[in-house]
């Protein structure tokens, strides 16, 4: 799935809001990562599924080496911080194959993959090649962090109509179970940038993927155990199959 020109617009404009995703899960990852007390200097990031780049512009800030990394290159080109000034590395690649080197200081320190990113990819088989890549790339005393939308999450949105109206636009969100496992969302509106409007059409497919099956990928692509957690990253959950979203936090297998 690549999202078009519009919708990448839309996403970096709802991302630059001060109550964005990335803005508020941000601090959080700072203060996870600080508890590690990690001696890289500065500590390298690789944002998957980085969208518009928010989250890597915030951490890039306080201090991490960051790569952004994407499918979609609409969404790199729409980056936050190409409109900042303050752009960093990013790559436009699919996550089960990552071209990136996992040679000595080139492997990262803290690898995220949020904003369900494991949910939009194309089915299980791409999660567990995404696992071994993250695997493959991460420190010796590197962290993974990655969320979720469980079964759960999926079902409570299920055959809904959601409309959203503010300054950026407005988007009428449809979703249908297209399959046991895939829940189609379609995002119909306009989204306003400036002086200029634009009308968009956009589909995205979101797969179940059960807590027990990333616990047993991470497992296998030496990374783990993966202890389940809230948004504020600290709050443990015991029944992650049970929340509507979780966060995953898992280093490399000892």
């Amino acid at each position: 799935m690549s999202y078009h020109d519009i919708a990448a617009r839309r996403y970096a404009l709802a991302e630059s809001r001060p109550d964005s995703f990335s803005l508020r899960l941000a601090p959080r990852l700072i203060r996870l990562f600080d508890a590690l007390g990690s001696s890289a200097q500065p500590p390298r990031l690789l944002d998957v599924g980085a969208g518009t780049g928010q989250l890597a512009d915030v951490l890039r800030a306080a201090g991490f080496a960051t790569v952004s990394l994407d499918r979609s290159l609409p969404m790199l080109r729409h980056r936050i911080a190409d409109r900042s000034g303050n752009g960093g590395p990013a790559v436009a690649a699919d996550a089960t194959a990552l071209p990136l080197s996992a040679v000595g200081p080139r492997r990262f320190d803290l690898v995220t993959a949020t904003f369900n990113v494991l949910n939009h990819l194309p089915g299980l088989d791409a999660v567990e090649a995404m696992m071994h890549e993250v695997g493959r790339l991460l420190a010796p005393d590197g962290l993974f962090v990655f969320d979720i939308n469980t079964r759960v999450g999926l079902e409570a949105t299920g055959r809904t109509t959601v409309h959203e109206s503010g300054p950026t636009g407005d988007t009428t969100w449809t979703r249908e179970w297209i399959g046991p496992d895939t829940l189609r969302l379609r995002a119909q509106g306009t989204v306003v940038d400036g002086d200029s409007s634009y009308v968009y059409d956009e589909t995205i497919d979101k797969i179940v993927v059960e807590p027990g099956d990333l616990e047993r990928m991470c497992a296998a692509a030496g990374v783990g155990p993966v202890a389940w957690r809230s948004d504020d990253l600290v709050t443990s959950i015991e029944h992650p199959e049970q929340h509507a979203v979780v966060f995953g936090i898992a280093g490399p297998t000892a």
